[in-house]
């Protein structure tokens, strides 16, 4: 079974061991620069593979082709910046040929950066050319408000080893090892923020009927305040896997993102990685990485009809939601029924109505077991996996 093909025909790997990184930092004492963040989880992607053919951050070139033309390269599209904020003293005194250590916040080497280009950005071009505004309500455009404008770019050497680990946290190594090994001719990907509703549902049960498996890519590292934290997201994806889905034919990932929320362009980058992951077909649905009403309704699909570089299929799918009338879950193409007809189904609701007790209101949005399993997490501390409590006492289910 041959699989696809990563993205510009081959998968990147910029790790080197812990001992070879000592090395290296002993023998060159290149200047340190501290990580943030989201630095940190571009810096992982960047090195195992999941961002190939990129091989470190952005350099002033690569930039301006993104913002200007959507490429990286010549035939290859690409559409999130993928880049390398610098205060302005370290800006100062570094030179395109130097050598930089990067360290974590706690001050672990992880890496070095082999500088090729110094450069400043434009606030404003930045903004208009990911996110489509320069509005502050925005939190892309706030985000980019509190980093510097000037960026280092380069190739990165990664000492995986020495980055955190995370649940289900893997590289497009082992999912490509995964599609292999289940024999799958075709794999469908899917991704979320959130835990998974009947919509969600009605998706993944669409897919494994029509696929020969499925992953669910859960993204994390947007660590925004009132979204679920991981751990409940992945609770509730084991206890359905576990228990109802079929054994063998689901994988559960973990894809590490910043907070991003940039619609269209947003649903390209999750589109490429899949791809790297070794999935063969992508789902995008209704305001596909979206916020608020930045974007139009199935503006994330639409990119796609425009930007072709990608070898992965897109499953451009209809919103799900849940018919009254048909007393079950429909898209706009599948019933007639409209307005107080019909309920959307979205994490949004979900956390409010948790939030606020009103627990009998996740009738049609969850299923029944999996609305019990949430608000005894909420409520008596509820360890899923096991189905024991732990403590009668609440459980943090959302970032504050």
């Amino acid at each position: 079974m041959k699989l696809i093909s990563p993205y510009g025909g081959a998968l990147v790997d910029r790790t080197i061991s812990a001992d070879e990184l000592d090395r290296r930092v002993h023998d060159e004492m290149p200047s340190a620069v501290i990580l943030k963040h989201d630095d940190i989880i571009h810096l992982r992607n960047i090195a195992v593979g999941c961002y190939s053919p990129l091989t470190g951050f952005m350099n002033e070139d690569v930039y301006q082709s993104v913002i200007n033309d959507n490429t990286c390269a010549p035939g290859l599209n690409w559409t999130i910046p993928v880049l390398l904020h610098v205060e302005s003293s370290t800006f100062q005194r570094t030179k395109p040929g130097q050598m930089l250590l990067l360290q974590s916040d706690q001050g672990d080497s992880i890496a070095i950066l082999k500088v090729e280009t110094t450069f400043s950005i434009d606030r404003d071009a930045y903004c208009k050319g990911v996110y489509g505004t320069t509005s502050t309500e925005h939190p892309g455009v706030q985000d980019l408000l509190g980093k510097p404008l000037t960026c280092l770019g380069g190739a990165l050497s990664v000492a995986v080893e020495r980055l955190e680990t995370h649940r289900y946290l893997t590289s497009p190594t082992v999912t490509r090892e995964w599609v292999e090994n289940c024999g799958a001719e075709t794999c469908v990907a899917f991704s979320t923020r959130n835990i998974c509703h009947l919509g969600h549902e009605y998706l993944h049960n669409t897919a494994l009927e029509s696929a020969d498996a499925l992953s669910i890519n859960a993204i994390t590292g947007a660590q925004v305040k009132g979204s679920f934290l991981p751990n409940i997201i992945f609770d509730t994806y084991e206890y359905l896997l576990t228990n109802h889905y079929p054994e063998g034919r689901v994988n559960l990932n973990n894809m590490r993102l910043p907070p991003i929320y940039g619609g269209p362009k947003e649903a390209f980058l999750q589109a490429l990685m899949m791809q790297n992951f070794g999935f063969t077909d992508f789902i995008v649905g209704r305001d596909h990485a979206g916020i608020g009403n930045f974007y139009g309704k199935y503006a994330s699909q639409q990119i796609f009809e425009t930007l072709t570089s990608l070898g992965i299929r897109i499953r451009a799918i209809s919103e799900p939601r849940f018919c009254m009338v048909c007393d079950k879950i429909t898209t706009e193409r599948g019933c007639r029924h409209t307005g107080t007809e019909v309920r959307t189904l979205n994490g949004r609701d979900v956390r409010r109505f948790l939030l606020e007790k009103r627990y009998g209101e996740l009738d049609n949005i969850l299923r029944p077991e999996l609305s019990s399993l949430l608000t005894r997490m909420l409520e008596e501390n509820l360890v899923p996996s096991s189905l024991e409590l732990k403590m009668r006492e609440r459980r943090k289910l959302l970032y504050d």
